[in-house]
């Protein structure tokens, strides 16, 4: 079974992949895959630095992270282009991931922000979208990575509204409350995709 899991910024998915994580999944984190794809040497990199500017490389060699999150969200045509550089990388390491799992028989859970814009829904299960109210994952961004306003102004701006997600996705999970109610959320979907879906990805009857 393959379930992806995405959301806005600040929407909290992190917790309901703690969910699935609880119940064995193993868990492919696009953004770890993303950290990893750019390391020093890795042909993406080497594309950042030409598309964005060489001194987005630090003196180890390593990315500047936080330049090359301004300039890529500073307008919609710059997060396509980041996206473009990306995502053919991402997806296919960690289509590799969920094989390797699979092979061992164990569900897998794709942590993607961006699954649908690489187009990874189309090897899930099923899709869970997490949303919450703009003025909430604003506060979470502001203390999860210490952004300015500003930051978290043209952040929310390069991104799509609820609709781009829960249209496209099978289930959705509406994170507006306390934790404690989030896990509870999470705990209901999870249980209903396990008891819908079998080990081979198939519906039940």
């Amino acid at each position: 079974m393959l379930v992806g899991i995405t959301g806005p910024s600040g929407a909290g998915k992190g917790a309901v992949v703690v969910a699935f994580e609880a119940r064995g999944f193993g868990i492919v984190d696009a953004d770890k895959v993303a950290r990893e794809i750019v390391m020093p040497g890795e042909p993406a990199l080497a594309e950042l630095a030409v598309s964005f500017g060489g001194d987005l490389i630090n003196s180890d060699g390593t990315l500047n992270r936080r330049m090359l999150a301004d300039r890529a969200f500073s307008s919609r045509e710059s997060t396509d282009r980041l996206n473009r550089i990306m995502h053919g990388s991402i997806c296919r390491r960690m289509l590799e991931r969920a094989e390797e799992l699979g092979a061992r028989g164990i569900n897998c859970v794709f942590d993607a922000p961006l699954l649908f814009e690489a187009g990874l829904e189309k090897y899930c299960d099923c899709v869970i979208s997490v949303i919450a109210p703009v003025g909430i994952r604003a506060q979470r961004l502001a203390k999860r990575d210490g952004l300015t306003s500003e930051q978290i102004s043209r952040r929310m701006q390069a991104q799509h509204d609820d609709e781009y997600y829960t249209s496209r996705s099978q289930y959705i999970i509406v994170n507006d409350g306390s934790l404690q109610q989030l896990a509870e959320k999470s705990e209901e979907v999870v249980k209903d995709i396990i008891a819908r879906y079998d080990s081979k990805g198939g519906l039940t009857d």
